[in-house]
């Protein structure tokens, strides 16, 4: 790791003095979630290696409202990925495969940030109202937003709020 992580600060600050107007800084992981916890509005943007990314992405998620809720994209320079932002507790959740309760908001939000991302900011900002729209509703939520609605009847009141 040592290795690694040496290459990827080395990486960052050689990228950084491309940039003098951006300020950048660096931060341990371990302090940098403690950080994100107490003093949020601290961080615009974070450039993380895919470990310590997962861990600032899960800390992040809790902040939020939980995993459910927080869309991710990985973008790179010819190619782009769009998904749930952070995993902890759902991968291998056999649960809310089987009662079908997994919450849909994050994949969904995760698909206006594509949609964005190919050029549509309309059909993004559709989407993106439809499901706020829902979650403030409160009529249709997953349990872990303290709601008993199943991922298909949150993904049909996000469809039938679209205008």
């Amino acid at each position: 790791m040592k290795l690694a992580d040496g290459l990827f600060l080395e990486s960052c600050r050689e990228v950084a003095t491309k940039y003098p107007g951006i300020k950048y800084n660096e931060i341990i992981v371990d302090n940098c979630c403690m950080q994100l916890v107490s003093k949020p509005e601290q961080f615009d943007v974070m450039v993380t290696p895919n470990l310590y990314g997962n861990l600032v992405a899960n800390t992040a998620a809790g902040i939020a409202g939980g995993t459910g809720v927080m869309p991710g994209g990985n973008v790179g320079a010819d190619h782009a990925i769009f998904e749930q932002g952070a995993s902890a507790g759902n991968v291998g959740n056999e649960n809310l495969l089987e009662q079908k309760t997994a919450n849909p908001v994050a994949l969904l939000l995760s698909s206006a940030m594509m949609l964005r991302h190919l050029q549509f900011p309309s059909f993004a900002d559709r989407l993106e109202t439809a499901v706020k729209l829902v979650i403030s509703e409160g009529r249709y939520r997953t349990k872990d937003l303290g709601g008993s609605s199943t991922t298909q009847e949150v993904v049909d009141a996000v469809i039938g709020a679209l205008d």
